[in-house]
């Protein structure tokens, strides 16, 4: 099975340039699953062939996570309307509520669309994967880890974490393949942010979880990535940073 992973938006809390809010597109069998959709990552779907057979996790409803998930909908109403798409995409979003943003989605009409709920011990299959999720329980909101497994392939993605939960995150991600961490901040930057982490910490936890690969996301717009691959590669060497459209692919 090939495996393809496509960075789509890879800094917060606002896109810069060509770089957006985040958002991860997974490509293998006939589906696809995209981990978050935030701010600008549609303008890298190819549109309407990315719509078919589409699964889309919002981990969190902070507006960096889900800025472009009314354009999605949009796009999959009108595409539909014009013969272009005959299978609902399919949304997966905390059951909790925040400041109104599941319900503002859940009521979006102009959608051609399926919804379904994300909480701790809820899990979902698609193709070969197998798709679970755990409350890092480390963020200022609800937000949740996903893990997509499959005989073969181990893919973890923590969203936005913290430092409360460190325990947590390390069980959660053991032994992936790819381990696909937020690092917000450099060490210089030194900040006392316990809700994100920086390059350092995701690396160190990586290595603890005996990951066999690190992809760094979720930088900081006006900071330089390369500082962020530095920082980790001095802790966990087999590291590398989200580039968007910077193609990951595996076999398995």
């Amino acid at each position: 099975m090939k495996i393809t992973i496509i960075p789509l938006g890879t800094i917060s809390p606002y896109p810069k340039k060509n770089m957006n809010c985040p958002g991860f597109l997974i490509k293998f069998q006939d589906y696809k699953i995209l981990l978050d959709c935030g701010n600008g990552i549609v303008r890298f779907l190819h549109l309407p062939n990315d719509l078919n057979n589409l699964h889309i996790f919002l981990t969190h409803f902070h507006n960096d996570h889900i800025g472009d998930i009314g354009a999605l909908q949009y796009a999959s109403f009108c595409h539909h309307n014009l013969g272009q798409l005959d299978q609902k995409i399919q949304i997966y979003m905390p059951d909790h509520d925040f400041r109104f943003n599941r319900a503002a989605i859940l009521a979006n009409e102009e959608s051609f669309a399926d919804y379904h709920s994300i909480h701790n011990m809820q899990t979902y299959q698609i193709g070969d994967f197998m798709i679970s999720f755990e409350d890092n329980h480390s963020h200022t909101i609800e937000s949740y880890m996903i893990k997509l497994q499959s005989q073969k392939f181990k893919l973890v993605y923590t969203s936005d974490i913290g430092t409360n939960n460190i325990e947590g995150i390390i069980k959660f991600a053991q032994n992936s393949d790819l381990l696909i961490c937020e690092s917000s901040f450099l060490k210089t930057h030194n900040s006392n942010s316990t809700t994100h982490m920086t390059a350092s910490r995701a690396a160190k936890i990586a290595e603890l979880a005996h990951a066999k690969q690190l992809l760094l996301t979720h930088f900081w717009p006006e900071e330089n990535k390369e500082a962020y691959l530095k920082e980790a590669q001095n802790v966990f060497p087999n590291t590398e940073i989200a580039i968007e459209g910077k193609k990951l692919t595996y076999s398995k």
